[in-house]
């Protein structure tokens, strides 16, 4: 997908590992603990294996430090950019729980994490909240997609009412019917709640969707993060959860975003 948001992307990640290469005294070696010299920052160009998606995909970490030595011709050359493909030409030593994801300072909308249905059941053991969550509930004139919303996501009808009946104390019969837009919104509501509570609330998960543990393996966990033009060590951070821009076309995932 090349559009603006991904190509600016692309050149933050090149700028960041240029920027640590060239400059040696930066206080990011100090944060992660590692001498500055012979260690050098990657950019990731591949995609990985990801334990839970069962398919190569971007890892979390955009870039990560890998030990060994390199001509300073090749890197003033080079700009001081440096990828995957020099780890092999100079028999470089990734450096495990290094990997950083980096974010353009001006991005707040930028994806935590975007789970299809195969995914999110694997990670939360049933979809019937993703599918909850997807729901329409706001314009009336939607309400018909419904049936094919729950249906992507795995979902029976009778299995979908007689879960959220239980959950809300509800008398729902139908969820196309516009009729019953207070309690489609009711469950959106209690489906995005308590996604988030199962994250926040079972480590291996936020695990999982933060830092990519559990999935990728190392250095291509986010150990650190490089967001707002700050680097700091990755963290848990305050979320939303969307259903993606995929939806209306028939492409449903649960999207995590930074809560702003």
């Amino acid at each position: 997908m090349n559009n603006k948001g991904t190509n600016e992307g692309t050149e933050q990640e090149i700028k960041f590992v240029q920027r640590l290469n060239k400059n040696k005294d930066l206080s990011c070696w100090n944060d992660m603990g590692i001498i500055a010299k012979n260690h050098y920052a990657i950019r990731v160009i591949y995609k990985k294996y990801g334990e839970l998606n069962g398919l190569k995909i971007l890892p979390k970490a955009d870039a990560f430090i890998a030990k060994g030595s390199i001509d300073n011709n090749y890197l003033k050359l080079k700009k001081y950019y440096l990828d995957e493909d020099d780890i092999e030409r100079f028999d470089l030593k990734p450096v495990a729980l290094s990997g950083i994801s980096i974010k353009r300072p001006d991005s707040k909308k930028y994806q935590i994490m975007k789970m299809s249905p195969s995914t999110f059941y694997k990670v939360f053991k049933s979809n019937i909240l993703a599918s909850g969550s997807s729901i329409y509930c706001n314009k009336e004139n939607e309400f018909n997609k419904n049936m094919d919303v729950i249906k992507a996501w795995g979902i029976s009808l009778n299995e979908f009412l007689s879960y959220f009946n239980s959950k809300l104390n509800i008398n729902l019969h139908s969820i196309v019917d516009p009729i019953n837009k207070g309690n489609l919104k009711k469950i959106k509501l209690y489906s995005n709640d308590r996604i988030a509570k199962k994250i926040n609330n079972n480590q291996k998960i936020s695990n999982f969707i933060f830092f990519g543990i559990g999935n990728f393996e190392e250095p291509f966990t986010a150990s650190w993060i490089y967001v707002h033009g700050k680097f700091q060590k990755n963290y848990t951070m305050p979320f939303s959860i969307t259903t993606g821009s995929g939806r209306s076309k028939g492409v449903y995932t649960i999207v995590l975003k930074p809560k702003l």
